[in-house]
């Protein structure tokens, strides 16, 4: 005789799709999302508008939803290595962003045009930028748009002359660091206070994966 066992069937999770919108400053921590995601949720990447959890570099002016820090990130001033000068102060770089100074043998490099690099103002890099560099002086007219960390750090790259800024793990190829601005909270900022899943999650990110 043979005998089945009757026990009550399993029933499969599907699991919950969390939109997240992740800034291309703190794009490099996108991979920790993906580990820290318990098996009850999967992760999407979505626009600002749609999004329940930000990653984000450094806080928004103002913070008016919960905000959990997971990390923190270097943001530096960088420049092609042919301007030919060493480490720039900040009253130097805000006198460069804002036009003032518009050759590099100014400041005892080569004789170089300057080529600034900016991002646009809802970036959470310019807003870190402006907010311990420029001190509300406005960069100038004549300055380049990057549409993203990427860009930026290529447009550095690959123009002598060029200066802009990048959160330390952009920092790559052939740029060089003049200044470092700032070390930032890297944040989730979440619609509401996270709880089950999500909560896990932010709980992981902060541990470091």
């Amino acid at each position: 005789m043979l005998l089945a066992s009757c026990g009550p069937a399993t029933i499969p999770i599907t699991p919950r799709l969390v939109n997240v919108y992740v800034t291309s400053a703190a794009y490099p921590r996108v991979s920790d999302l993906y580990t820290c995601a318990p098996p009850s949720i999967v992760i999407g990447l979505s626009d600002p508008d749609s999004a329940e959890l930000t990653l984000r570099l450094g806080e928004p002016l103002p913070l008016a939803m919960p905000a959990y820090q997971v990390g923190t990130e270097d943001i530096l001033i960088v420049d092609h290595p042919q301007v030919g000068i060493g480490p720039l102060s900040v009253a130097q770089v805000r006198q460069l962003f804002s036009g003032l100074i518009t050759n590099w043998k100014d400041v005892g490099g080569n004789d170089l045009p300057v080529k600034v690099w900016t991002y646009s103002a809802g970036e959470d890099v310019q807003q870190i930028f402006d907010r311990f560099v420029m001190a509300g002086e406005p960069v100038t007219s004549q300055a380049w748009l990057a549409v993203s960390s990427q860009a930026m750090s290529d447009a550095v790259g690959n123009s002598p002359g060029s200066i802009g800024y990048l959160s330390r793990r952009w920092k790559a190829g052939n740029t060089r660091e003049a200044l470092k601005v700032a070390t930032v909270p890297v944040l989730i900022v979440a619609r509401s206070a996270p709880q089950g899943p999500l909560k896990d999650l932010v709980a992981c990110l902060q541990s470091g994966g």
